[in-house]
């Protein structure tokens, strides 16, 4: 027998950010103060356990409304970044995560998410795409745990991508990243070796406007492939 398992589901929230205030750094007072942020959202989704629990499968559709969304901007000297509220900002999509036992010591897991909308619906800088948020993106990984000795010998592989996003300043592109990890651990020791970014792929998580002085954008770059070992021991 495989038992199986559906669960629909509805809901609805709202939640507030508290404002803030400024520096004074080219401002002016009225510039200084931002307003309180308010989040209505809506979902509904499925949740469906399988063959005998081997496959897992969570799927949701969403429906955010933002109102005097609390947005980051470039100061207009170049130095540095405010915040300043925007009239209202319109997210909905497809959240969709998969887990799979394919073998007693292998799971995968899967999960995509698709936005239909992510910008800024109404107020001084609407129809303008919010940062970071591309219309697709999605990751895969796999998981291998083994015993060994008086412990568990344990690896993963994932991978991750973003397509075309606003990154600031007018800047899009991509993103993909490859990371690994091979360990093993007991209830005294957990070593490991890891590689993160092992394709090497160069990309900005923050860009900015022309610079006021210079007329050069700032790139803040993330790490490149990064390789290292970790050892820990629990008394």
């Amino acid at each position: 027998n495989i038992n199986e398992d559906v669960m629909l589901f509805a809901s609805a929230g709202t939640g507030t950010k508290s404002g803030g205030f400024n520096g004074v750094n080219g401002l002016t007072r009225e510039e200084r103060e931002f307003d309180d942020e308010s989040t209505t959202n809506f979902e509904l989704g499925i949740k469906s356990t399988n063959l005998d629990g081997r496959l897992r499968t969570n799927g949701t559709v969403f429906f955010t409304e933002i109102t005097d969304y609390q947005q980051s901007f470039q100061l207009p000297s170049g130095a540095g970044t405010a915040i300043a509220n925007e009239g209202k900002v319109d997210v909905s999509g497809v959240d969709l995560n998969v887990q799979a036992a394919v073998l007693p010591n292998l799971t995968l897991d899967f999960g995509l998410m698709y936005f239909n909308e992510a910008e800024i619906s109404d107020g001084a800088n609407a129809g303008d795409q919010l940062f970071l948020v591309p219309e697709l993106q999605g990751n895969i990984a796999a998981n291998f745990v083994l015993p060994l000795a008086d412990g568990m010998l344990y690896s993963r592989v994932d991978y991750s991508a973003m397509g075309n996003h606003e990154t600031g300043g007018g800047v899009i592109q991509n993103r993909e990243l490859l990371n690994a990890k091979i360990g093993w651990r007991n209830d005294n020791w957990n070593v490991s070796v890891w590689g993160k970014n092992l394709s090497d792929h160069a990309y900005a998580q923050f860009t900015t406007e022309p610079l006021f002085l210079s007329g050069t954008r700032a790139y803040s770059m993330a790490a490149p492939r990064t390789l290292g070992a970790t050892v820990n021991y629990n008394f």
